[in-house]
């Protein structure tokens, strides 16, 4: 496959030899991050099938130009479908183009074909078939993410015919007017020759839109999509829907017979063809591509403007295994200066892809290049578009030792572009892997890390990939402790109906690993004697050592906060003894940052961490993150109060959670 660029879309190209192509529509927002890693399978078996697939990201999404919040999206999202179809038509040949879109790109895909005219065959999977009921989902959607643990300290925003948001991603109101007008069987009456609809949300008004087609002479089979639910999960725990991809193949390959012989795309071909860490992808063209693909859309890729002063480029890394993009001020593009400043590396948060939730990966790149701070968004091995291409992942593989290695490669890269170095920005097992690469790799300078869950990691995986701890161990102590204040949860104790036991084991282990950890740490102070494994404690002295300025950046209420405290004291207080680490606190930030304060909490602490550290530039007046050093008490303060106005509600959470 290769990156391509088509009137400010960002897309990927699995090429083949075959007559019939194929144009993938993703869907919005979070479902698309959770179905990526699906979508991207996808493509590379409908090429291994002989269909050339061409994916994109519609403007002002994904790693397109622009920001959803411009008016215009809708009709914009429409027109790239045609423009998509119009690039791989003249860039392959291919006799036919169907389409394939999931829930809001099926209905934007059956718009556009309906308005193109002459599209081969239109698959359908689980799509959005009233806009009002799909606005309605969203905001279910919304409701749902606040009600768990990972949201709480979360800023609520406001019930508003402004937009719509859910985890992170919002749709405007010029978008919602037309979103709101949207119905399939009325606005999309004969979009193709040939629909395959896989739903099995809707019984009822699928039956509706499939009697339509059939009514006006089309060609319209119907499959469940059984698989669905298991499908529309977060990005790691998102899982292949085999048997709808299965029927999707088969259904377009139907008409094509021998002509659509399995024909090898080139799924990893790009490893093959690149220098030994990373050339821009405009010189990087697959051996077996027809003459006339051989410079078609690749001038582009040298470097693309997607916003004011802002120029972006595609990039392979180590050999063509894993994929970037490099993001810079224009005039870092023209002239390259012989000494300039550390470069942000923004790390994969879990097993999202270089985008980010919320979008904040492109989000911030653009940010930071329009202060004139370059950055690379790079995705980790089995990640969003690296090598390999995996149908799954577990914690185990977000966790892993090649997880570092891939980000001080991608450390060393950003040196050898002219760097002094690379400033890490990393959220989750993100935290993780940043950290680890921080105390090894003498190209990363800095490291801002949110919500780091763990210092250090033993594989807590079965052979099925599935963790053989159980989840509630993952809880904070304060969790368990919420939950222990409701009656109900000890009536049910009584009754048999749940086991206390098991958690008081746990807590009774934790408060003893606390006092050990404490005891350890004061008699290697006063004697110099190492007691037990403290493994966290010389990974931050390596980190400390290298002298890389580290930031351990939480939010209040995050449960990565207790590991702290285990391993370094209250509020991180032993960290003081070290010169280059410290921990900070802020207010108002959820886990996995997909709320917009939190977004802005980080963007600007990073910023302030970086001018105070590595420019010289003034601060910003944003001030999210305390030292905890320099806010104990009102750290006290504020998580009495965050308790008592979250009481009832966590109470409620923890409650149901058990």
């Amino acid at each position: 496959m290769r990156p391509v660029v088509f009137d400010g879309q960002f897309g990927w190209f699995h090429p083949a030899n075959g007559p019939h192509g194929v144009v993938l529509c993703s869907p919005f927002g979070y479902d698309a991050l959770c179905t990526y890693r699906g979508l991207r399978r996808l493509a590379e078996r409908l090429a291994e099938r002989g269909m050339p697939v061409l994916r994109f990201d519609y403007p002002g999404t994904g790693d397109s130009a622009g920001d959803a919040s411009e008016p215009g999206r809708w009709r914009a999202w429409i027109d790239s479908i045609k423009e998509a179809v119009a690039w791989l038509r003249e860039s392959t040949g291919v006799a036919r183009v169907s389409l394939c879109g999931l829930r809001l790109g099926g209905t934007l895909a059956a718009l556009a074909a309906q308005e193109l005219g002459g599209v081969d065959g239109l698959v359908l999977l689980a799509p959005v078939l009233s806009g009002k009921n799909y606005q309605r989902e969203l905001r279910a959607h919304y409701r749902q993410w606040l009600s768990i643990p990972a949201s709480m300290d979360c800023v609520h925003e406001p019930d508003t015919d402004a937009f719509v948001e859910a985890y992170g991603f919002r749709l405007y109101q010029d978008t919602l007017e037309h979103l709101r007008a949207v119905d399939l069987r009325r606005d999309a009456q004969q979009p193709a020759a040939r629909v395959l609809v896989l739903d099995s949300l809707d019984p009822a008004r699928v039956d509706a839109l499939v009697a339509h087609y059939r009514e006006q002479g089309l060609d319209v089979e119907r499959q469940p999509f059984d698989e669905y639910g298991k499908f529309m999960l977060e990005s790691l725990d998102s899982e292949l829907p085999r048997a709808a991809f299965a029927s999707i193949e088969n259904w377009l390959t139907d008409r094509d017979g021998d002509a659509t012989a399995s024909v090898r795309g080139d799924v990893g071909g790009a490893a093959g063809h690149v220098a030994a860490h990373a050339v821009p992808v405009a010189a990087q063209v697959p051996a077996h591509f027809p003459a006339h693909l051989s410079t078609h859309a690749t001038d582009h890729l040298a470097g693309h403007p997607v916003a004011p002063n802002v120029v972006e480029t595609p990039v392979w890394l180590d050999g063509g295994r894993l994929f970037g993009i490099y993001c810079a001020p224009a005039a870092r593009c023209e002239a390259h200066a012989s000494a300039i400043a550390p470069a942000a590396l923004l790390l994969n948060t879990g097993a999202v892809s270089r985008i980010g939730n919320a979008r904040l990966g492109v989000r911030f790149a653009r940010r930071l290049a329009q202060q004139g701070i370059s950055s690379l968004r790079v995705d980790l091995r089995g990640l969003g578009d690296s090598l390999p291409s995996v149908d799954g992942l577990n914690l185990d593989a977000l966790y892993a030792p090649e997880g570092v290695d891939d980000a001080a490669c991608a450390a060393r890269w950003l040196s050898a572009q002219g760097h002094r170095g690379a400033v890490l920005l990393g959220i989750c097992a993100g935290a993780f892997i940043g950290l680890h690469a921080a105390a090894r790799e003498p190209a990363v300078t800095g490291a801002v890390l949110v919500n780091l869950q763990k210092f250090t990691w033993r594989n807590l995986c079965d052979e099925q990939g599935k963790p053989a701890v159980a989840p509630a161990t993952f809880g904070s102590t304060r969790s368990y402790l919420r939950s222990m204040c409701q009656p109900r949860k000890w009536l049910r104790v009584l009754k048999g109906q749940s086991g206390g036991w098991p958690v008081a084991r746990e807590l009774a282990a934790r408060f003893t690993a606390r006092v050990a950890a404490t005891l350890a740490d004061r008699l290697e102070r006063v004697s110099g004697i190492e007691v037990g494994a403290r493994e966290a404690h010389r990974l931050i002295a390596a980190v400390d050592a290298k002298g890389a300025e580290t930031r351990l950046v939480y939010g209040v209420l995050d449960e990565g906060v207790e590991e702290l405290e285990c391993h370094f004291g209250a509020y991180g207080s032993r960290l003081r003894r070290f010169q280059h680490v410290r921990a900070a606190f802020c207010e108002r930030t959820d886990h996995a940052i997909l709320s917009s304060s939190a977004q802005e909490n980080v963007m600007s602490y990073f910023e302030n961490f970086y001018r105070d550290s590595f420019s010289g530039i003034a601060r910003t007046d944003t001030e999210p993150a305390h030292d905890a050093r320099a806010t104990r008490s009102r750290w006290r303060q504020s998580r009495a109060a965050q308790w008592l106005v979250k009481r009832a509600r966590a109470v409620r959470l923890f409650g149901e959670a058990s």
